[in-house]
């Protein structure tokens, strides 16, 4: 007597799975092998990386020196100012910028270094520009965002210009 056909669907149902399993099975093994060593890699690392902050902990860095400087000059908007204007102005800023290079960035107080440039005033051409620092990042490449807007002069009154 032959099989009925539900039984026929049935084996034919087991046989495909069973097939299914056995050609999906070295790729799965295969992936395994790839997320195991993976995974050993990722622990050994993580490892590394805890040993060298325990160390820095237990010794933190002597002195570490600021070797760049970077302004970042901008307009009332955030917007780039015309490029005249820019290059005269970075003239008179960058020996202000140039002071931090070589002091310790653990030493560098962000209220000196703000009061180096806050509120200074400049003169391009026939207008007055006042440089207010937006921020600033301390460390070994240090970056300060300065806001430059014109402003009115009033006759008599003084100003700190970027002569000293």
């Amino acid at each position: 007597m032959p099989p009925s056909p539900p039984l026929r669907l049935l084996a034919a149902l087991a046989v495909g799975a069973f097939l299914g399993a056995l050609l999906t099975l070295p790729l799965a093994a295969r992936r395994v092998d790839t997320l195991t060593l993976l995974a050993t890699d990722l622990l050994r690392e993580l490892a590394e990386v805890e040993n060298e902050l325990a160390r820095l902990r237990e010794e933190p860095p002597g002195s570490v020196a600021v070797y760049e400087t970077r302004l970042e000059l901008v307009d009332g908007r955030g917007q780039r100012l015309p490029q005249a204007t820019e290059i005269v102005l970075r003239q008179q800023l960058e020996p202000f910028a140039q002071r931090l290079v070589g002091e310790n960035v653990y030493d560098l107080s962000p209220a000196v270094v703000r009061d180096l440039f806050d509120q200074r005033r400049l003169q391009v051409d026939e207008t007055l520009y006042r440089v207010t620092v937006e921020s600033m990042v301390l460390g070994p490449r240090s970056l300060l965002r300065l806001r430059v807007e014109p402003v009115p002069t009033a006759p008599g009154t003084g100003s700190r210009n970027g002569t000293g």
